[in-house]
């Protein structure tokens, strides 16, 4: 079961396509929304919000936050940052007002960005249930720290479903 994890990266991108499909119409506010799949004795769930960010006076790309599920037993927080930026430096996150982490770029995709990955453990499921907001920060090719901000109003009745 656990081996089982191989599967995790197809089923995951799967997962976030439909999503940015579903995110085409712009109609809605953004919300936290659940997404599952089940292949063979695995289901793999998707726990994500996804936004439009703010660049100075433009908005300039797409960027999504959540939670990654294997049979509701391995949990991985991930945040998409956009092409460009130095993935030697990783994503830096802090859920309220908790202990700043950093987690490294796992792979760039070609539309999606740079996602960060990262194992995580019930304590962190619970405080993101538990919190208001997650903040994170990309730094740019050139050095610009590129911040951002999302609620978590929403999280808890998204992971529930």
């Amino acid at each position: 079961m656990i081996n089982s994890f191989k599967y995790i990266l197809p089923i995951f991108i799967i997962l976030l396509s439909a999503s940015l499909v579903n995110a085409e119409s712009h109609d809605e506010k953004p919300k936290w929304d659940k997404l599952c799949e089940t292949t063979e004795e695995n289901t793999i769930c998707q726990i994500s919000f996804g936004q439009y960010m703010d660049y100075g006076d433009q908005k300039i790309w797409y960027s999504r936050v959540g939670v990654v599920e294997l049979n509701g037993i391995q949990k991985k927080l991930f945040i998409h940052a956009p092409l460009g930026v130095k993935i030697q430096s990783g994503v830096l996150y802090q859920i309220d007002d908790n202990q700043t982490n950093s987690m490294p770029y796992n792979a760039c995709y070609n539309v999606q960005g740079c996602q960060g990955l990262l194992e995580i453990d019930d304590n962190i499921i619970q405080q993101l249930k538990d919190g208001n907001s997650i903040k994170f920060r990309f730094a740019s090719v050139n050095g610009q720290a590129i911040d951002g901000n999302i609620s978590l109003v929403g999280f808890t009745k998204a992971y529930n479903k």
